[in-house]
């Protein structure tokens, strides 16, 4: 049995990788503030080299899945030497631990090292022109594994969603679902698309690309492109809520610190074919996600 070890084992995609492989691996967690009510966690600053290489020689990782970033994007604009130290420098020391313990790394990278001004779908042989320091931060921390030849993955994904009892964030359609229970009007982007991807199909095709021993960079995000109004609307149709309260804006009227790429459309091509899997949908997505959502809260 391989041994798995998440880092950021607290959040959204890392709580659902434990759920879905421990009955496959042995798993094991990190998580820095906040412990997850799993077997086999551990605390750890990725930014402490020390303190990472020392757990990578007790845990023995074949599989190593980072999942750890500042993923705020007006938070990394504001707090850059924070930012840096977070998705570059601790990315490097997994990368090393990793290279010198022979385990294989699965890098979580993101749409936004693109600028989002191509007119059809980004494959992963486009040149990336990150706009925010985000994606400047993760297109460097994809440099620094490739750099280091080390047997990796690199998954390029985006606007992850899903429902889990293991953290304690609030993915987009959950805020939209809460907001809208409560009769409150939201507004959203009309002008930003990208491909939502559902946790589970991300965990699915991740997980089969390592089974099927494939390395090197892929995008894996939902099939759809779709701008953050429609996939508002789609999620309050799917949950039986008033669309009415949803109202348009522009990323302009928001004033926000980050540049955002207008319109980033991922080719998942290359990693359905790798895994032999297909992404979802984003109506199928929606549904799986509501289906998930009604357990989580029974």
């Amino acid at each position: 049995m391989d041994r798995l070890l998440i880092i950021g084992a607290s959040g959204l995609l890392g709580g659902k990788l434990y759920e879905s492989c421990s009955s496959d691996y042995e798993v094991h967690g990190i998580y820095n503030a906040h412990k997850p009510e799993f077997k086999n966690m551990h605390q750890l600053d990725v930014v402490k080299r020390d303190s990472v290489f020392k757990l990578f020689e007790e845990v023995k990782p074949d599989l190593v899945v980072d999942t750890h970033a500042v993923s705020n994007v007006d938070y990394c604009e504001l707090h850059p030497e924070e930012t840096w130290k977070i998705n570059v420098e601790g990315t490097k020391n997994v990368a090393e631990a990793c290279k010198m313990n022979g385990c294989k790394l699965l890098f979580i990278s993101t749409d936004y090292v693109y600028d989002g001004t191509k007119a059809s779908s980004y494959s992963e042989k486009d040149k990336p022109h990150p706009i925010n320091y985000y994606g400047k931060t993760k297109l460097i921390a994809e440099k620094v594994i490739e750099a280091l030849a080390l047997d990796h993955i690199i998954a390029r994904t985006a606007v992850l969603f899903g429902a889990s009892k293991s953290h304690d964030k609030t993915p987009f359609p959950i805020w939209i679902i809460n907001q809208l229970k409560d009769n409150k009007e939201v507004r959203v982007v009309i002008d930003q698309y990208n491909n939502p991807t559902l946790t589970d199909s991300l965990v699915h095709t991740l997980i089969a690309l390592y089974e099927k021993d494939k390395s090197g960079l892929f995008n894996v995000a939902g099939k759809t492109t779709i701008s953050r109004y429609e996939f508002a609307k789609i999620v309050a149709s799917e949950f039986g809520l008033n669309e009415g309260l949803i109202k348009p804006i522009t990323t302009s009227e928001l004033n926000q610190p980050a540049k955002r790429p207008q319109k980033v459309s991922l080719n998942v091509s290359k990693a359905e074919k790798a895994a032999k899997t297909k992404m979802l949908t984003i109506f199928d997505a929606v549904k799986a996600f509501r289906e998930e959502f009604e357990k989580v809260r029974e």
